[in-house]
């Protein structure tokens, strides 16, 4: 699985806040509309999993 297919798959599965949905879809477009990489497995595509990871651990799951 790629860092790419991670990210569609954490924010299908669990309910995040908007302003975290929308702080991921700003970090991996400017990701991709910079020509930096067309590389789905990105370190800086990982270091967005882990974001959202950590979202989910400390944010997500504390609150139910």
């Amino acid at each position: 699985m790629t860092a790419k297919e991670k990210i569609v798959e954490l924010l299908s599965r669990y309910s995040y806040p908007i302003a975290v949905i929308d702080d991921i879809r700003g970090r991996v477009g400017d990701f991709y509309l910079s020509g930096n990489s067309s590389d789905d497995n990105d370190p800086y595509l990982w270091q967005q999993v882990r974001y959202l990871e950590n979202v989910k651990k400390f944010v997500l799951e504390m609150s139910e």
